[in-house]
């Protein structure tokens, strides 16, 4: 019974190498460990070699670079900005007694917090333009529009997936909203100034899937690539917001705890990433040049 036992725990550890591994010696090394006694130095010894086909998988023939996937990696940064945002713009004692000191500057402490808080509004204004710029894949996706079955067939998938976020995007918006407009705890001129950084990459996620989609579809792929150069230029803003930002908390440093410096900048550096990756993701799917709308239908067709 324990011989089974540990042939089959030898098995499913066979499973966790490297995928390239498995197809060229996977077979071989199962035959191996079904011709001879599994004891537990053997599935020690897979084990250990499991981890070192991972740590050195790109000597194997054929191996592949390893690649997460974008909507993993996406999720994980939204969740990562959200926890940082408690240490960080959550924290009042940290952001007052920053932003006293930044203060005594005179008023180019109100400009930096008036030009990050604008940037980041602005972001998020062309996030949602990117929005209206899908308007051609919302009018493929109707019964009598002239693009084609294929166009059409696309449209639908971008209007069942919009429906599907636009409740996760109208919570964005609301908690966002809601913050700048003091709702509950006032967070004060810097709380207000950061937040925007941590609200904006997420609503850029959470439209990333209709460009996406709309690009696979050669007739719809213009409105997609209008759409990602108004989420590359949400990024910029972004990046330019968090600029005024790290020089609004530079003329503060002196009162800022080591926690809530090093909280801001991990926020400041996945808000940067993340939305230069929902910008770079779209462009990098839709084409350089633009499909040719048939003529009856120039009017539908996004701008460039």
């Amino acid at each position: 019974m324990r011989a089974g036992v540990l042939r089959a725990v030898a098995g499913a550890v066979l499973s966790l190498y490297p995928k390239a591994w498995r197809e060229r010696y996977g077979e071989e090394v199962a035959d191996l460990v079904t011709a001879r006694p599994v004891r537990l130095r053997t599935v020690a010894d897979l084990a250990a070699g499991a981890g070192d086909a991972w740590l050195h998988r790109r000597r194997i023939p054929g191996a592949r670079p390893l690649r997460l996937p974008l909507a993993a990696v996406l999720v994980a940064g939204i969740y990562g900005l959200w926890l940082l945002w408690s240490p960080g713009a959550r924290d009042l004692a940290g952001l007052g007694s920053v932003w006293d000191e930044a203060a005594r500057a005179g008023s180019l402490a109100d400009e930096l917090s008036g030009t990050a808080t604008t940037m980041f509004a602005s972001a998020g204004a062309l996030a949602l333009l990117s929005l209206a710029q899908l308007g051609t894949a919302v009018r493929a996706a109707g019964k009598h529009a002239p693009l084609g079955a294929a166009a059409r067939t696309t449209g639908r998938r971008v209007v069942v997936t919009g429906l599907a976020v636009v409740l996760p995007i109208m919570l964005v918006l609301t908690m966002y909203a809601g913050l700048m407009l003091d709702a509950g705890e006032p967070l004060g001129p810097l709380g207000g100034a950061i937040t925007g950084g941590f609200f904006v990459p997420p609503l850029m996620a959470l439209i990333l899937p209709l460009p996406l989609i709309a690009a696979t579809s050669p007739v719809l792929s213009p409105a997609a690539r209008a759409a990602g150069k108004s989420l590359t230029v949400a990024a910029v803003l972004n990046a330019i917001a968090w600029l005024a930002v790290a020089v609004l908390v530079a003329m503060g440093l002196r009162e800022a705890s080591p926690w809530f410096v090093t909280s801001l900048a991990a926020g400041a550096v996945l808000s940067v990433g993340m939305a230069a990756l929902v910008a770079r993701a779209v462009l990098r799917r839709a084409p350089e040049d633009p499909v040719m709308l048939p003529e009856r239908t120039q009017l539908g067709r996004a701008p460039f």
